[in-house]
């Protein structure tokens, strides 16, 4: 048991031992229901405990350039990223550290075309469907 009355305040305390315990019950989750499972920052951001969640969770949501660069760093994987608006010039880096509908591969000047092309269609699919309809494949792809 923790003595609270040792800890500094104020500041996060966590149980390495209860937070690995609640993320086995969820990769058992995601393993026997044979789904993916995605961090969302919104709802758990201790940043510093990534290493031992991502062994559990290997993806993660961001709503702006700064969380998909977090995820890409301390989670170790492409964030699967959405925001109502960027602006141009914050395109490149959104695409940098995100996930996409395609093989991940980094952005260049050859394929930021395409890849805008891509992500013009799909907004048009969630657009026209809604999230009912949207087929997102090969998520184990890095």
């Amino acid at each position: 048991m923790i003595d609270f009355n040792v800890i500094p305040s104020p500041c996060y305390v966590m149980e390495e031992k209860l937070l690995r315990n609640n993320l086995a019950l969820i990769k058992s989750v995601k393993e026997r229901a044979g789904v993916n499972i995605i961090l969302a920052f919104k709802a758990f951001a201790l940043w510093k405990s990534f290493p031992i969640v991502r062994e559990y969770i290997p993806y993660s949501t961001a709503s702006s350039k700064f969380e998909a660069q977090l995820a890409f760093e301390e989670m170790g994987s492409p964030a699967h990223t959405y925001s109502p608006a960027y602006t141009e010039m914050d395109f490149p880096t959104i695409l940098k550290y995100s996930r996409r509908d395609m093989e991940y591969q980094p952005v260049s000047n050859d394929n930021y075309e395409e890849l805008v092309s891509r992500m013009d269609d799909y907004i048009a699919e969630f657009e026209a469907h809604g999230t009912d309809n949207i087929l997102i494949s090969d998520m184990d792809q890095p």
